[in-house]
C-alpha cells in the first residue's frame, strides 16, 4: 500500500509540473511581447501591432477613457464625502469609483501592450468641473454633480459605440466594449439621483435614411434602426471578457492549455485512492478468514 501511495504521489507531481507553476505551457502558442513606451504611433500614423492596426482614433479613445477617470473618480470621492446623508448620491459615487477603477486597469494594460503613453493629469476644463463641486454644497452640489457627469457620460458613450463599431484592433474592441458597459451604468446611476435636467441635454439628431439599390428610402430602415438601438448591455456582466488575448500573457493564466494535465493528475489520484481501498478490504478479509479457522 505504501508503494502505491508513493508511486501515485510521484506521478501526480510529474503531471502537475509538466506545465509552469500557474498552468501555462512552457512555450505558449501566442506569446505576447511588450513594445517600448511611445511606440504606438502619433498623429495620423497607423501602427501595425500584434492585436491589429492601431490608428489615430484608437489612440484618441484610449486617451479619453484615461482622461475621464482622472476627474470622474475624484468626483465620486467628493460625492461620498460631501453627501453622506444622500443614499442616491452615495450609490452614484460608488458606481463612479468602482467603474473607473476597472476602466483604469483595462486602459492602463492596453497602453502597455500597445506602446501608448497615456495622460496622467486631468485637463483644465475637468479641473474646473471639480472646482465647481468643491464650491457647491447641499442641493446645489447634487445638481452640479449629476448634470456634469450625466452630460459627460452621454458624450463618451456615443464615442465608445463609434469606436467599437469601426476599430480594427482587438484590444480597442475590448476596451470600448467595457467602456460602453461601465458608462451606461453611470448614466443610469446619475439619472437615478433624480437631479438630472434633461431639458439641458442636447437632443439627438436622426441619421440619414438608408437607401435601397435605386436610391429610394428603405421601408424597413426604421425597424432596423430601432433593433440596433436596443440596450447593448442587457445581461452583460461589467468585466473584461475572460479568455481573450487581452487578459492572457505568457506568464498568466489558471490552467491555460494544460487542462488535460490537470484532469489526468486528478484521475491518477483517484486510482490511487481506489487501490488503497481495495488493499484495505483485502487485508480485512484475510484477517476474518484467519479468525474463522
Amino acid at each position: 500500500m505504501r508503494l502505491i501511495v508513493a508511486l501515485a504521489g510521484c506521478v501526480l507531481a510529474v503531471l502537475v509540473n509538466t506545465g509552469s507553476a500557474i498552468g501555462q505551457p512552457a512555450n505558449p502558442s501566442t506569446p505576447i511581447s511588450t513594445p517600448p513606451p511611445g511606440s504606438g504611433g502619433t498623429g495620423d500614423e497607423v501602427v501595425q501591432t500584434q492585436w491589429g492596426p492601431l490608428g489615430p482614433a484608437d489612440r484618441d479613445f484610449m486617451n479619453r477613457v484615461k482622461q475621464a477617470g482622472l476627474w470622474e473618480k475624484p468626483a465620486g470621492e467628493k460625492g461620498k464625502a460631501k453627501r453622506a446623508d444622500q443614499p442616491k448620491i452615495q450609490e452614484a459615487s460608488k458606481h463612479l469609483i468602482e467603474g473607473h477603477t476597472l476602466l483604469d486597469n483595462v486602459v492602463n494594460r492596453a497602453g502597455v501592450l500597445l506602446g501608448v503613453t497615456l495622460p496622467q493629469e486631468a485637463t483644465d476644463e475637468q479641473k474646473g468641473w471639480l472646482a465647481e463641486m468643491d464650491a457647491a454644497n447641499g442641493d446645489e452640489f447634487d445638481s452640479v454633480f449629476a448634470n456634469r457627469l450625466r452630460v459627460a457620460h452621454g458624450k463618451v458613450y456615443a464615442y465608445a459605440a463609434q469606436i467599437r463599431a469601426g476599430t480594427k484592433n482587438e484590444l480597442i474592441r475590448i476596451l470600448s466594449t467595457q467602456a460602453m458597459i461601465t458608462v451606461f451604468e453611470h448614466i443610469k446611476a446619475m439619472e437615478d439621483t433624480g437631479r438630472v435636467d434633461f431639458g439641458a441635454i442636447e437632443s439627438p439628431q436622426p441619421l440619414a435614411p438608408p437607401t435601397n439599390s435605386i436610391g429610394a428610402p428603405d421601408a424597413s430602415g426604421d425597424q432596423q434602426g430601432a433593433d440596433a438601438s436596443a440596450n447593448p448591455t442587457d445581461g452583460v456582466i461589467p468585466t473584461v471578457p475572460e479568455g481573450t488575448r487581452f487578459t492572457r500573457t505568457a506568464e498568466q493564466g489558471v490552467f491555460g492549455e494544460n487542462n488535460g494535465v490537470f484532469f489526468g493528475a486528478i484521475a491518477v489520484l483517484a486510482l490511487a485512492l481506489v487501490g488503497m481501498r481495495m488493499i484495505s478490504r483485502s487485508k480485512k478479509n484475510t484477517r476474518r478468514k484467519s479468525r474463522s479457522y
